[in-house]
Order: structure tokens, then C-alpha cells, then sequence
């Protein structure tokens, strides 16, 4: 199997047909053809349906896809580390990243690492981690900056502690139950909740139960921490929120901090990346900038609070 056999595979898969993908890549289309052929005749299956209209990968081309995606990413990442140790400063760092690591953290980040690399290209992908890591295991990421669970390590990722703050409960300015310093005087508030149970946007569910509370009234799942923060400012509507995004977000004045005494979880974010890939020197740059302004950040929040 040779590389431009997948590279030829997954141009076809895009622009589902043999005659699109050679005109993209500006191959002929025998070629590519043939390409195709010897590919299917290496992996010892038909890769693809073949309609009037064009083509598209059938069930074994659909198993197949992931494979050849890692190849050409992986292939990507080989050739900009060799071309970065040469001095180039090109290439390419895709990364995901929450909204809420990236207001707290991107911008100043960026701009020191733009200094080092003013042309490698950057491709960000928004989210959290049931939907950051799997993209980082198929080679589509070269780390992701999101919040973590310490407790559930996966083996196959390895993870570097950004942020580590406690989590309080925030209300919008004037709630009526401000001043209330107990769990159990929140039984009726209705929470919104930063990702699906289990994760630690979530953990409103976990401080609940070990109350002694049952399930906490929950209406509103959100795909992040600023889309809570934005529900609660503009609600009766509580949540648990990161001391640091409260203390320097874009909302820090029209939140207030409920002085609940129960024990409340800390909130990580960390920078995870595969075990087994070392990251391209672009990357790395990128990776200890975000680490550095963690740290910048965390001794400012600090001194704020």
C-alpha cells in the first residue's frame, strides 16, 4: 500500500466521484483509477459503491476511512517536524479547546507563539472532551485544552493540569436565594449544567447525591461553561462555575458567588495529548504557551479573589 493510494482514497471519498477527486488534485483520471484499483486489490476488498452519479464508500471503505485519515495526518506531522528541526518555521497545529479555556487562555497565548511562528497555520476545534477526544485518538488534533476528570485516566492520553480551581455556586446578581449557605436551600433552584452527566461540567449531579439530595432540578445541558454562565446571568437559574471564570470572565458583573459551606469539587482543565505521538515543535511552542498563561492567569485570579 502506498501513501498516494490513500491520499487518492479519502480524495474520492470527498468529492464522490474519480473524475471530481482527479480534477481536485489535478491528476488524470486513469491514473487515479488505477491508483484506486491497486489499492482495493492490496486491502483484498472493494472500498467503495459505484453509481451513475458518482461514488461513495461502502461498509468496508467506511472502516477503512479512520486508518487512512490517521496515515495522511500522522504523514502531515512527520514532515512538519523535519521541516521545523531544519529551522523552517511552516506547517500546521490543529487543536480543540472549550470556550471557556479558550477566553480564559487563547488570545495572549497565541499572540507570544505568533512571535516564534508568525506563518505556521492554526486550526481550532471548539468543544469539550466526550467530543475532543476522539478526534485526538484518530490523529485529527495535536492536543486538546478542556476540562478533565484526574480520577478516570485514559491510558492512551496523556494529560498536563492547566488550571485547577474550586467550583462554587453563581446566581445572577439580586437572586433571591444570594445569601443562602446550604445545599439543601437549593432544592427547588433549577440548574443549567456544562456538558452531560458523568462530566466535570456536570458534577452539579455528583455534589447533589453525596448531600444526601437526590437529583438536583436540571432543565437546561450546555455545550460549555460560557453558555451556562451566560443562562445563569439572565435567569433564576444556578450553576456550578470555575472560581477563575467568574473572577475574570466576561460575566464576573453580573454574577455572585452563593456561599454554599458544603464541599465542593475543583474544576481541572488540562492539556491532553496522545501517549505515543510526540508533538511537532510548533505544536510543542503552542501547547507551553497555553501552559504559561495558565499559570499567569491562575496567580492573577489569585490575587483577585
Amino acid at each position: 500500500m502506498k501513501l498516494q493510494q490513500v491520499f487518492d482514497f479519502l480524495a474520492v471519498t470527498q468529492h464522490g466521484s474519480v473524475h471530481a477527486a482527479a480534477r481536485a488534485t489535478g491528476q488524470t483520471q486513469p491514473a487515479m483509477t488505477k491508483s484506486l484499483r491497486r489499492l482495493e486489490r492490496t486491502l483484498g476488498l472493494p472500498l467503495f459503491d459505484r453509481h451513475a452519479k458518482g461514488m461513495r464508500p461502502n461498509d468496508y471503505g467506511k472502516r477503512f476511512l479512520p486508518h487512512a485519515q490517521y496515515l495522511v495526518h500522522e504523514t502531515k506531522r512527520a514532515r512538519d517536524t523535519m521541516a521545523q528541526m531544519r529551522g523552517e518555521r511552516l506547517g500546521t497545529v490543529q487543536y480543540g479547546i472549550s470556550a471557556a479555556a479558550s477566553v480564559l487562555l487563547a488570545s495572549p497565548a497565541i499572540q507570544r507563539f505568533r512571535q516564534r511562528y508568525p506563518d505556521v497555520e492554526l486550526h481550532c476545534r471548539s468543544g469539550l472532551y466526550h467530543s475532543l477526544m476522539p478526534l485526538l485518538r484518530d490523529g485529527q488534533l495535536d492536543f486538546a485544552i478542556c476540562p478533565v476528570n484526574p480520577e478516570e485516566p485514559d491510558p492512551q492520553l496523556t494529560t498536563r493540569p492547566l488550571l485547577t480551581c474550586p467550583l462554587v455556586v453563581a446566581a445572577r446578581r439580586n437572586h433571591p436565594l444570594r445569601h443562602a449557605q446550604a445545599l439543601h436551600e437549593l432544592r427547588e433552584v433549577v440548574f443549567a449544567v456544562a456538558g452531560p452527566p458523568g462530566q466535570p461540567g456536570a458534577s452539579i449531579y455528583d455534589v447533589f447525591s453525596q448531600a444526601g439530595l437526590g437529583a438536583p432540578r436540571v432543565d437546561m445541558h450546555t455545550d460549555g461553561l460560557i453558555d451556562t454562565a451566560a443562562l445563569v446571568a439572565n435567569s433564576d437559574r444556578m450553576a456550578l462555575l470555575p472560581t477563575t471564570l467568574i473572577a475574570t470572565g466576561l460575566l464576573r458583573e453580573q454574577l455572585d458567588t452563593i456561599p454554599i459551606a458544603d464541599p465542593l469539587p475543583n474544576y481541572v482543565i488540562g492539556l491532553v495529548q496522545r501517549m505515543s505521538q510526540p508533538l511537532t515543535p510548533a505544536a510543542e511552542e503552542l501547547a507551553n504557551q497555553f501552559e504559561h498563561e495558565a499559570a499567569s492567569l491562575h496567580t492573577r485570579s489569585v490575587q483577585v479573589l
